[in-house]
């Protein structure tokens, strides 16, 4: 494991990830209960819905958005790999400088 005490991308990232699941559970258990409260109007609502997403023009909306998801990976993923090199080479920079310091002692002691 990292002995770094800044946690890494890896970490922030599943932090967030598991945040949102605990999010969405809770919505959806939220919901669940507006439900079972009371169903005729839920049912209403998934009926007016349903009929707007009909009336919707889908297949532009869904093509917009894989044209931004598109445009915008390239430099998502160009800033996640900087921020990986980054890390590592902080990683190798406080090794060599532990690895220096661990030398300097043993150089020191046998003298």
């Amino acid at each position: 494991m990292n002995t770094n005490s800044s946690p890494t991308i890896e970490q922030g990232v599943n932090a967030l990830v598991s945040d949102a699941k605990q999010k969405v559970s809770q919505t959806c258990k939220r919901y669940e209960d507006r439900i079972r409260e009371s169903p005729g109007k839920a049912i209403l609502v998934g009926i007016a819905a349903g009929y707007c997403l009909h009336r919707l023009p889908i297949r532009s909306l869904l093509v917009a958005q894989v044209r931004l998801v598109a445009a915008l990976a390239p430099p998502a993923l160009f800033i996640f790999g900087a921020a990986k090199v980054g890390e590592f080479l902080q990683r190798e920079a406080v090794a060599k400088r532990d690895r220096r310091t661990t030398s300097g002692v043993i150089i020191e002691a046998t003298r």
